[in-house]
């Protein structure tokens, strides 16, 4: 059972789900009829009772939680909210089934780093309500679990991009921008981030639907930085075949590398066998050939 199936990582797990023989419901406010091996379990965890006899009579014995409202709203009350939407569905949960394994969505921010690589023993830097939030969640669910002899896998994901991502994020931004001539404006260009593909995400999950993953945190990214400027020179490439926008930006923004961060991915790939390894190349491809030639234009 799949909460946020219908967001932009939960629409590509939910495709692959449906690959597979497992029977798979998804919570959503609406019927969804674009995978027919899936049932729809209507309604939303903002409101319990319009779901519990459907999850009661689906039983679902592994759970991805990706839900999460409101993005990109991360004030204090939307996280709170989220918070407590997550904590009273999943009480409910461990009383009313045979609930054996949680996979969650964390985040990549829960480390709090600037530089680096992120490893799953590093301790967690909670700087924001977002990550508060979180991390609250992790613990929360890590004791009830525990009491309820249920498996708990929590991965942090770093920055997912690829088809179906929000259009106000970088890539999006720098595929209209490049894609219309104009020079986007990067504060810092050089700023480097872990870049993980939409796909290779949402097949992570469906292997850790199949694998006994021990109970604890997992990454998921590329296991490598990219600068913006990178980013932008492998767009305009794609789009314009030329590098004249892509050094209009490094020379507009600051010199200076401020964030460069990745995720340490030895302990995923191992217990997993899986690599999350689609270049960015391949993925802005993807990701440009799913938009509306409109998009880019």
């Amino acid at each position: 059972m799949v909460t946020g199936g219908s967001g932009f990582i939960g629409q590509h797990l939910m495709k692959e789900l449906a690959k597979t023989n497992y029977s798979v419901a998804i919570i959503s406010r609406n019927e969804i009829s674009k995978w027919s091996a899936v049932n729809t379990i209507e309604g939303n965890l903002n409101d319990l009772e319009s779901i519990v006899k459907q999850v009661i009579d689906f039983q679902p014995e592994v759970i991805v939680h990706l839900a999460w409202q409101g993005i990109p709203d991360f004030s204090a009350n939307m996280c709170q909210k989220n918070l407590s939407d997550s904590v009273r569905f999943f009480d409910w949960v461990f009383e009313n089934t045979n609930c054996k394994k949680v996979l969650m969505s964390g985040s990549c921010f829960e480390y709090g780093k600037k530089r680096g690589a992120c490893n799953e023993s590093d301790s967690v830097n909670i700087n924001s309500d977002f990550t508060w939030a979180k991390n609250s969640l992790n613990e929360y669910l890590q004791i009830k679990c525990i009491e309820n002899d249920i498996t708990l896998n929590w991965f942090r994901i770093f920055y997912v991009y690829g088809p179906g991502q929000r259009d106000g994020s970088l890539i999006p931004t720098l595929i209209k921008s490049i894609g219309a001539s104009e020079t986007p404006e990067i504060n810092t260009p050089l700023n480097k981030n872990d870049f993980v593909y939409v796909g290779d995400v949402a097949r992570a999950f469906v292997k850790a639907v199949d694998v006994n993953l021990p109970s604890g945190v997992y990454n998921l990214g590329s296991g490598f930085a990219t600068s913006v400027y990178d980013i932008c020179k492998i767009v305009e490439k794609r789009l314009l075949d030329t590098e004249i926008i892509s050094t209009q930006v490094l020379d507009n923004g600051q010199l200076d590398e401020t964030v460069n961060f990745w995720a340490d991915m030895k302990k995923t790939e191992k217990t997993l066998n899986l690599n999350c390894d689609t270049n960015l190349d391949e993925g802005i491809k993807q990701y440009m050939e799913s938009m509306q030639p409109e998009a880019v234009a």
